[in-house]
């Protein structure tokens, strides 16, 4: 809710809220986004899902956008233009003086979330045609030096039993590694230990179907979704945004692939590798990466690779020297064919496989973690300082009431932006294209868009690292296309292989690691 105060007009009435939050009060500032989901006061069982428990305003001097909702004794100036009387319509000037309005503005934050103390936001999704994800970071009940982080979304009611179905497999996997004595299988992943419907009795959301559609002529391919509101807990870990360093970043992705292999091994397809679904460890002494939700999971065996692509010899596809690669035949065009499977994911970190529509497979979800390695790196520009990072850790990582984007963060370059915001049949056909062949690959790499960006995001004694690192998985993914006369239209890493550079890679520049860590607990 929001709403601006001006001489000339009195603001409205604000309209009642369900549920209650603590004041903000902070400068407003229209560059920066900051709300609250309306799924969360709108959506409960028996009790409020935001109440207050005792907690005191929590007073900023940060800058809240005009978004959030209002009234404060922090104030943001305007102009406010004055035109003279006499002046025609088409040929009004500014006067000389601009009369100056003060704006108030306050961002109301929850304080409690189903019961549970909540010190704030960890995420909340950007698109109004997903799933109203957001997640708060809240202190267990029992235990108040523990920190959760609980989950909201709303999830297809054809889903929902597919979704049972994966948390009672990984649970009786887990149970049966427990009889053997065996090491715990969930090491690598966060499982939530606790789930449940937070939606009356037969009250779902059936509007985001035509969400999708936007136009009148594409409703008709878009059948009605009946959404439900999911709730899950899950112990918090560490951002992938708040990384000690480069080194710290590539063993959270390594955690997260052998937690992928798992998967893999009990017949879990994960389908939603992303940053997002990415975490780090919160000290240094624990595993190092996790994979998480499993909004998007479902039972499924994996694929074999093609007979013609395995080898008896393991090949080690770890690149030292990022020198230019050799070439290959490319592969041919599957564009003719239609977009026609429900895909899923994150867009950015989507297969060229998934985007063109075809069957999603355990072999797109590797290809999907090449992107998460690759977009770290134009994502962001070196860590967060060692006091930043420290100050995160002790707030629970939530985001800073009124700070906009965080400052290490980048904007990608153009020739990657399409990969986020481009037809989906155009990033299919690019992506394939850049995974033909040895030849594309290095065009890629070497694209002067791309050099640059890694120039300036990253230290110079980085960069041969980084470089070294894109090459191998790059080529190791291109490599695994060819077969004997032939192209495969997919790619096929194995977690081994791809596990197998990563530990190359750490062993091979470990004398950089110290120097570019910002770890705030060593």
């Amino acid at each position: 809710m929001t709403w601006a105060k001006a001489k000339a007009r009195p603001p409205p009435k604000a309209p009642p809220a369900e549920g209650h939050y603590r004041e903000s009060k902070a400068t407003a500032s229209s560059s920066q986004l900051y709300s609250v989901p309306g799924s969360l006061s709108t959506h409960d069982t028996s009790e409020p899902v935001l109440s207050s428990s005792g907690l005191a305003p929590h007073i900023s001097d940060a800058s809240v956008p005009s978004s959030a909702a209002v009234s404060s004794n922090s104030k943001r100036s305007y102009s406010e233009i004055d035109y003279g009387d006499d002046a025609e319509e088409d040929e009004r000037k500014p006067s000389k003086k601009a009369n100056r309005t003060e704006v108030p503005v306050v961002a109301f934050i929850p304080v409690a979330v189903y019961g549970r103390k909540c010190l704030g936001i960890l995420f909340t999704t950007s698109s109004i045609r997903g799933r109203g994800t957001a997640v708060f970071c809240v202190v267990d009940v029992e235990d108040e030096s523990r920190l959760l982080a609980l989950k909201t979304s709303w999830q297809d009611v054809a889903r929902v039993a597919e979704q049972n179905e994966v948390l009672e497999k990984l649970e009786a996997s887990r149970l049966e590694q427990n009889t053997l004595q065996q090491r715990n299988p969930h090491a690598n992943l966060v499982v939530p230990f606790e789930s449940f419907i937070a939606s009356r009795k037969n009250e779902t959301c059936t509007t985001l179907g035509a969400i999708r559609a936007f136009l009148d002529d594409q409703l008709p391919a878009f059948t009605v979704e009946n959404r439900v509101l999911s709730i899950s807990l899950s112990e918090l870990k560490r951002p992938v945004k708040y990384f000690w360093g480069v080194h710290d970043f590539v063993r959270g992705v390594r955690g997260a692939l052998l937690g992928h292999q798992y998967l893999t091994s009990i017949g879990v397809l994960h389908r939603d590798i992303s940053e997002n679904n990415v975490v780090l460890a919160r000290r240094p002494g624990e595993e190092r990466g996790y994979l998480i939700d499993f909004d998007m999971a479902k039972l499924q065996e994996p694929d074999k690779r093609t007979v013609a692509t395995v080898t008896t010899e393991p090949e080690s596809f770890f690149i030292r020297d990022a020198g230019v690669a050799r070439s290959s035949s490319p592969i041919p065009s599957d564009e003719t064919k239609p977009i026609k499977a429900l895909r899923t994911g994150t867009i950015s970190y989507m297969s060229f496989n998934v985007l063109a529509g075809r069957r999603h497979t355990n072999f797109d979800d590797m290809e999907s973690f090449l992107y998460v390695v690759f977009l770290f790196f134009f994502s962001y520009a070196g860590p967060l300082s060692k006091e930043e990072l420290r100050d995160a850790d002790t707030r629970g990582f939530v985001q800073p009431t009124g700070r906009g984007r965080f400052t290490h963060t980048r904007s990608w370059p153009n020739e990657l932006e399409v990969w986020s915001n481009g037809e989906m049949r155009q990033m299919a056909k690019d992506k394939d294209s850049n995974l033909a062949t040895k030849a594309a690959v290095a065009d890629l790499l070497n694209h002067p868009e791309i050099v640059d960006c890694l120039k300036k995001n990253w230290a110079s004694g980085l960069q041969a690292g980084i470089s070294s690192l894109f090459l191998s998985l790059w080529t190791m993914f291109a490599q695994s296309r060819i077969i004997p006369a032939s192209h495969l239209p997919r790619t096929e890493v194995m977690h081994d292989q791809f596990i197998d550079v990563l530990d190359r890679w750490l062993e091979a520049f470990h004398d950089t690691e110290q120097e570019f860590s910002n770890c705030p607990f060593t």
